[in-house]
């Protein structure tokens, strides 16, 4: 089992600043979040003896929320922070605001360009993928192991991506993408057929609780 949790909502959303290797904190709102995800996470291990690790990228507004996780469902090792799940390096762009990091953006000549990088110093997709993917397989055995891991959007859909058998120049050939939106819940496991199975992708049903579906709040392309 592996349980993969996006951190909330953080200072580089709020005050628009670039995300990626921007160590940006988790705003009220985003603790608020992942209080309520955790709070509802809690009642699957009450009463269970479930041996799981907690993993969470070392940038602050992931690592502060594995913490609440942690705390939630009574977790008895320390939250394991590496730098592999990181999202995407943006190298220069890092800290900067959106209107400054524009000015030094270089635009990819194809949305399928898997080895062009969108900001001096920064990682180009395959690199990406590769560097979420190596360090889950060195420091972890995912098969075997009940995993939680707290990360980024871009890390989380790199982890889904090779859970389902795909490499990145096979994402980009089918177009494939997935949502994660902040303290959203997804799950990946091996069902009892032996196959890699994602039983729960982008839950948010902790924060809109009495609400729709949000059928209309995603970021669909205009037409």
């Amino acid at each position: 089992m592996i349980i993969l949790i996006r951190h909330g909502e953080a200072t580089h959303h709020t005050n628009k600043l670039t995300g990626g290797w921007t160590d940006s904190v988790l705003t009220e709102k985003g603790k608020y979040q992942l209080a309520a995800a955790a709070k509802k996470l809690a009642r699957d291990f009450c009463g269970r003896d479930t041996k799981i690790r907690i993993l969470a990228s070392d940038l602050q507004r992931a690592a502060e929320s594995a913490e609440i996780i942690a705390g939630a469902i009574g977790a008895e090792k320390a939250v394991e922070k590496y730098i592999f799940l990181r999202e995407k390096n943006n190298g220069q762009a890092a800290g900067m605001t959106e209107e400054e990091a524009k000015k030094i953006y270089c635009r990819p000549a194809t949305e399928q360009d898997l080895n062009h990088r969108n900001y001096p110093g920064g990682e180009t997709r395959n690199e990406f993928y590769r560097r979420n993917i190596e360090g889950l397989l060195q420091h972890t055995d995912p098969e075997k192991e009940n995993l939680i891991i707290v990360a980024h959007k871009g890390t989380i859909q790199n982890i889904i991506f090779y859970w389902l058998g795909m490499d990145m120049p096979q994402v980009a050939e089918k177009n494939f993408s997935v949502d994660i939106q902040p303290a959203s819940i997804s799950v990946l496991g091996i069902n009892k057929w032996h196959e890699h199975t994602l039983f729960r992708l982008n839950d948010i049903s902790h924060l809109t609780e009495g609400d729709g579906f949000g059928v209309f709040d995603f970021k669909y392309e205009k037409r």
